[in-house]
Formats: structure tokens, C-alpha cells, sequence
């Protein structure tokens, strides 16, 4: 049964709606949307590293000790302990993930997981009672997708959020950046990441990709922070200067490997020659290796040096797919 199928008939057994490519996943074949007893309830499959897993995504009104949700999900008699685990939960949510090897779980089972999750949030978690989430005061009954997460919003709250929204922006964009402090900020952080990068690979001879990513984002911290907003300069210094601090901590692991080796102290003059063949060392080692690490690491900061975001998705769930 593939998954559009398979959600369908979940939707089905559970009382909830099937909205097709909707859903806090995104993926094509949508979740079960809905609310039992006034807890929102979502259902659909999500990726998880490389493996995909059934998702549900349960939602109640706001609670001062979050805390507490673990502690009854724990303690819960009825709740299944081999069907999946608790994978996050804040102050108004959990999301609980079944994780599966070849055969989706089977649909019953599931149904059978969300009622025991209700009902062992429900001595902790206050449900819904069709009023907005937001000014707890003006009636919302139906659901609306918030940035795809479904939720009870009045019309008043969404269009406060967006004036909040339209202001933040334009006092964003009045923003003077500051250039060469944030070129500042990053060629220190890049040679920092540089050093850590090479020191660290020298240590247990091995380089590994979350070290270029972590590079990445300090480098994008730091020219954000220093020049005080995203700007098209960021945008190409950042991947630039991530590129340069891992090949540079390349020289670093390789200057300290001749001074072991030859069992020499480290002078500059031995590192500028390094770095003066570091091409032509990288080419007969790692490089290659290297390279795509340093490139991922850049493309991950530039991803993290995008423009914020000032804009709210609403969408209104309106009537269900037809099965």
C-alpha cells in the first residue's frame, strides 16, 4: 500500500480528514488532519536521516511545566513501549515517531497509539476548547495551518502577526550593514575554524564532514553578527571564507605533520611553505576528500546566511480531499 493509500485509511479509522501534500512534513502524501476530544491531531510520514517514519504530531493549549508531558507519556499504563518513541515535545506539543524496517505499521495499531497518547496527555495537557490559541478569547473552531502546522488562529491574531511581521521587516531593512566589521568577524572566525579543523584532525587523524558544517556556521554567525544583517556581500564572503578556512586548516594538520615527522619546531617560515604547496600536498592526499567537505560545509553557510524570515503562513483547512 503506498502512502497516500495507507494515510487515507488511517484518516478513516481515526475520524480525522486527509489533506494530500499538506502537513508540518512536507511530503507529497499529505497527513491526516484533525481534533479528537479538542486535542489536534496529525498524522503522515516524515524523513528521518535516511529512514522514513511515521510522525504524529499531537497539540494541546499551552502548559507552564512542559516537563510534565514526558513524565506521563513514561508512566502511562496503556501506552505501547515498542511502538515508536517520544522524538520531541514543547509547551502546547508532542510528536511521537514510529520507526519501521519493511512493512508499514498496520493501521489499526496506529489509531490504537494515538488514543493511548491522548489519553495519557489528558491528566496534563488541557485540550482545546474552540477558542483562538493565541488571545485565548475570540472564537476559532476551525483549523489553520500556521507555517504548516495546524492550530486555531482568529482572524484578528493573524492580522496582528502580519502588521508585527511588516514591521520587523521594514526595521530590518533600515539596517545599516557594516561591512568591514563583519568581514572582520568572519576572517577571525575562519581562521579559528581553520586552526580547530586542522589541530583536531591531527589529534585522531581523521577529518570528518560535520566539521566543515560546523565551520560554515560559525563563519555565517560571524559576518552576520558583524555586519548586522544578511547582505549580498555575506552571501558570497561566507561560502568564500569557509572554503579558505578548511583548506587552511588542511595546512595546519599537514605543518604539524612535517614537525612531527621531522621533529622540527614549528616556525612561520615552515607554514608559509606549506601553504605555498598546499595544492600541490592536497593533490597527492585527501584533497579531493577535502574539497567536497569544504564545499558542503560552504553550501550549508550559505544556507544558514539566508535573509530571516518576516511572513507567516496561513492557510485554512478547508473541506477534506475526496477518497
Amino acid at each position: 500500500m503506498n502512502e497516500k493509500d495507507y494515510i487515507q485509511q488511517i484518516a478513516t479509522l481515526s475520524g480525522l480528514q486527509y489533506f494530500p501534500a499538506k502537513g508540518p512534513w512536507g511530503r507529497k502524501s499529505g497527513s491526516a488532519i484533525g481534533q479528537r476530544d479538542g486535542y489536534i491531531t496529525v498524522i503522515g510520514f516524515k524523513q528521518t536521516g535516511r529512514a522514513t517514519v511515521l510522525g504524529i504530531l499531537l497539540r494541546f493549549k499551552e502548559i507552564a511545566q512542559p516537563e510534565q508531558l514526558k513524565a506521563a507519556l513514561v508512566d502511562s499504563p496503556n501506552l505501547p513501549k515498542k511502538q515508536g518513541k517520544l522524538a520531541d515535545s514543547g509547551n502546547n506539543f508532542v510528536r511521537w515517531e514510529w520507526k519501521y524496517s519493511l512493512s508499514k505499521p498496520k493501521a489499526e495499531e496506529v489509531v490504537k497509539l494515538v488514543d493511548a497518547l491522548r489519553e495519557a496527555l489528558r491528566p496534563v495537557a488541557q485540550a482545546f476548547d474552540g477558542r483562538c490559541e493565541y488571545c485565548n478569547s475570540t472564537s476559532a473552531s476551525s483549523l489553520t495551518l500556521i507555517d504548516n502546522v495546524p492550530g486555531y488562529i482568529c482572524s484578528g491574531c493573524q492580522e496582528k502577526d502580519r502588521q508585527q511581521k511588516d514591521q520587523a521587516a521594514m526595521e530590518y531593512e533600515r539596517i545599516e550593514p557594516n561591512y568591514p566589521n563583519g568581514l572582520g568577524l568572519g576572517i577571525v572566525a575562519a581562521v579559528a575554524g581553520g586552526i580547530a579543523w586542522g589541530g583536531i584532525a591531527y589529534a585522531i587523524n581523521y577529518i570528518f564532514l560535520y566539521g566543515a558544517i560546523l565551520i560554515g556556521y560559525l563563519v555565517s554567525w560571524a559576518v552576520i553578527k558583524g555586519t548586522r544583517k544578511v547582505t549580498r556581500f555575506g552571501q558570497i564572503a561566507v561560502p568564500i571564507l569557509t572554503i579558505a578556512s578548511v583548506l587552511f586548516g588542511d595546512a595546519i594538520f599537514f605543518t604539524l605533520a612535517v614537525m612531527r615527522s621531522e621533529k622540527i619546531p614549528f616556525t612561520w617560515k615552515l607554514l608559509q611553505e606549506v601553504l605555498a604547496h598546499l595544492w600541490e600536498i592536497e593533490m597527492k592526499g585527501n584533497g579531493v576528500l577535502t574539497l567536497i567537505f569544504a564545499l558542503v560545509g560552504a553550501g550549508y553557510a550559505l544556507y544558514a546566511a539566508r535573509k530571516p524570515k518576516f511572513k507567516t503562513s496561513f492557510e485554512p483547512l478547508g473541506a477534506p480531499a475526496p477518497r
